[in-house]
């Protein structure tokens, strides 16, 4: 899929609609073109600038691995509070809606904790 994708971005950048606007590839650079070069770039260079959303689903049916009130399915004791659980992806950077999301859950664990010891929530 790396390789693919470097192939890919190549393809797009070197294309007669783009080549206006690229002027010289910088990372990987040009000088690497074997699939082993490419890869090794890969193995060194991992990293994304993208913040993944998504991947923890909240639902309240059997399939989703959160319920909406942050709890896992199934393990007594355990919420996800990231922004996994985020259905897609925000316009602008995560960092306020993780906040958000925590200062939520925060107030779920409050309640949660009042209905056992039997206090007004």
């Amino acid at each position: 899929m790396a390789l693919q994708s470097i192939r890919c971005a190549r393809t797009m950048a070197t294309s007669p609609a783009m080549r206006p606007f690229v002027k010289r590839e910088v990372k990987p650079g040009p000088e690497l073109s074997s699939d082993a070069d490419l890869l090794e770039f890969c193995r060194n260079h991992r990293a994304t600038i993208f913040h993944p959303v998504g991947t923890c689903r909240m639902e309240a049916d059997v399939l989703a691995v959160v319920d909406p009130r942050l709890r896992v399915n199934g393990i007594t004791g355990l919420r996800v509070v990231d922004c996994c659980v985020m259905p897609t992806l925000v316009s602008g950077n995560t960092y306020a809606a993780a906040v958000m999301l925590a200062e939520k859950a925060a107030d779920l664990v409050r309640e949660d904790g009042a209905l056992l010891m039997g206090l007004p929530v």
